[in-house]
C-alpha cells in the first residue's frame, strides 16, 4: 500500500476542512443579507455597512493571524480559529433568534476574526509543503473541496430559510464545526519562527510594489465576488420575483461546477500564464452579472450563473498561488494574511458597493454594467503587473 506523503496529507486534510467550513457557510451565511433585509427589514445599503464593518475587522485580523502563524506555527493558529468559528456560529444563532441587530453585528465581527485565524494559516501551510509550480493544483484541490461544500450548502440553506429553521441551524452547525478540530491534529507542521511579532510587520509586505498592486486588483475583484450573496439574490427575489429555493439551486450549480472543474483548469496553469487566467477570468465573471440585465427568465438566470461560474473557475485557478509565489519562506503567512486582508475587505465592501450602485437612479442595465466595468478595471491592473514583470 502506497504511503501518503506529507504534502499529500496536508492538501487532503486542508481540503477536507475547507469542505466542512464551506458547507457551513454556504448553508447559512449566504442567506444572512437576505435575512437582515427581508426578515428584519434592514435596508440593503445599511446591511452592507454592517457587513463592511464586520469584514474590515476580520480582514485586519487576517494579517495578524498570518504573522502569528509565521511566528508560532500554522497548526496552533488553525486550532484556535476552528474552535472560535464554531462558538461564533452558536451565539450568532442565538442573536438571530433575538433579532437584535447590534448583537448580530457584534457576533459577525467575532465570526470574521475566527475565520481569519484559519484562512491565512491554511493557505500558508500549502505553500510550505508544495513548490511553486505545484501550488496551483494544491490550491485547486482545496478550492474544489470548498466549493463542493458550497454546492450542497445553499440548497439546504434555501430550504431552512424558507421554512423558518434558519436560526436553529446556526447552533447545530456551530457544534458541528467544533467537532472537526481533530482533523487539524493530523497535519504536519514545519514551524520555523520568523522572529518576534512586531507592529511594523503588519505593513512590511506592502513594500513590495508588485504585490501591493496585486492586492489592490484582488480587492476590486473580490468586490465583484461579493455580489454573489448580496445584490444578486436581492435583485432576483425583489425585481424578478425568483424564489429563494431557486436562488439556492443556482448557488448549488455554481459550487458543483467549481468542485468538478477547478482541478482540471488548474492543470493548465503555471507561473508563466498565471496572469492571463486572472485577466480573462475576472472579465468573464463580471460579464456574467451584466447578463442578468438582459432577461428575467429562470433559464436565463441559470445561463448567467453558468458564465459567472466559468469566470470564477478561470480566475481562481491562479489567484492564491500567485500571491504566495511572491513570498519567501519566512513571510508566507504574512503574504497570505495581507492578500486575505485585501480580498476580505473587497468581498465585504462588495455588499456596500453593490447596494450603493443599486441605490442610484439608473436602469438595471446601467447598474449591472457598472459592476462589469469594475471587472474590466481589475483586469487592467493584472495586465499592468504582468507587463511590469515582463519588463524586469
Amino acid at each position: 500500500m502506497k504511503q501518503i506523503s506529507e504534502p499529500e496529507k496536508v492538501v487532503a486534510t486542508v481540503s477536507l476542512l475547507a469542505f466542512f467550513r464551506s458547507f457551513s457557510y454556504g448553508s447559512l451565511m449566504s442567506f444572512i443579507v437576505l435575512y437582515l433585509t427581508s426578515i428584519m427589514n434592514v435596508p440593503l445599503t445599511i446591511a452592507g455597512i454592517y457587513l463592511l464593518i464586520s469584514g474590515l475587522v476580520g480582514a485586519f485580523f487576517q494579517i495578524i493571524s498570518g504573522i502569528l502563524s509565521d511566528t508560532y506555527g500554522r497548526k496552533r493558529i488553525m486550532y484556535y480559529g476552528q474552535v472560535f468559528q464554531g462558538i461564533s456560529f452558536v451565539f450568532l444563532g442565538i442573536g438571530l433568534g433575538l433579532k437584535n441587530v447590534i448583537l448580530i453585528v457584534s457576533l459577525l465581527i467575532f465570526q470574521n476574526i475566527s475565520s481569519s485565524l484559519v484562512f491565512s494559516s491554511t493557505n500558508a501551510i500549502i505553500a510550505d509543503f508544495l513548490p511553486p509550480e505545484l501550488r496551483f493544483r494544491g490550491y485547486a484541490y482545496q478550492r474544489a473541496s470548498a466549493n463542493f461544500g458550497w454546492g450542497i450548502g445553499p440548497a439546504i440553506g434555501g430550504f431552512l430559510f424558507s421554512r423558518n429553521f434558519y436560526v436553529y441551524a446556526f447552533i447545530f452547525i456551530g457544534i458541528f464545526l467544533i467537532f472537526f478540530i481533530f482533523l487539524i491534529n493530523r497535519l504536519p507542521d514545519i514551524y520555523k519562527s520568523s522572529g518576534n511579532f512586531t507592529f511594523s510587520d503588519i505593513t512590511s509586505s506592502l513594500k513590495d510594489i508588485k504585490f501591493t498592486i496585486y492586492c489592490l486588483a484582488g480587492f476590486i475583484s473580490f468586490m465583484i465576488f461579493g455580489q454573489l450573496t448580496s445584490t444578486y439574490p436581492v435583485y432576483e427575489t425583489n425585481v424578478n420575483k425568483i424564489s429563494t429555493d431557486l436562488i439556492g439551486l443556482t448557488w448549488t450549480m455554481n459550487g458543483f461546477m467549481v468542485a468538478g472543474l477547478q482541478v482540471f483548469f488548474a492543470r493548465f496553469a503555471n507561473v508563466k500564464n498565471a496572469f492571463k487566467f486572472l485577466e480573462f477570468g475576472i472579465i468573464i465573471y463580471g460579464f456574467g452579472y451584466f447578463m442578468l440585465s438582459f432577461n428575467s427568465t429562470v433559464p436565463w438566470l441559470f445561463l448567467s450563473m453558468l458564465v459567472i461560474t466559468m469566470g470564477e473557475i478561470i480566475y481562481s485557478s491562479t489567484a492564491t498561488a500567485t500571491a504566495l509565489n511572491m513570498a519567501n519562506e519566512k513571510n508566507r503567512g504574512k503574504y497570505a494574511g495581507t492578500f486575505g486582508f485585501f480580498t476580505s475587505i473587497g468581498r465585504s465592501s462588495g455588499t456596500f458597493y453593490g447596494g450603493l450602485i443599486f441605490s442610484l437612479y439608473l436602469s438595471y442595465f446601467d447598474r449591472w454594467f457598472l459592476i462589469f466595468l469594475t471587472a474590466i478595471i481589475a483586469s487592467f491592473l493584472y495586465f499592468s503587473i504582468e507587463k511590469r514583470k515582463d519588463s524586469h
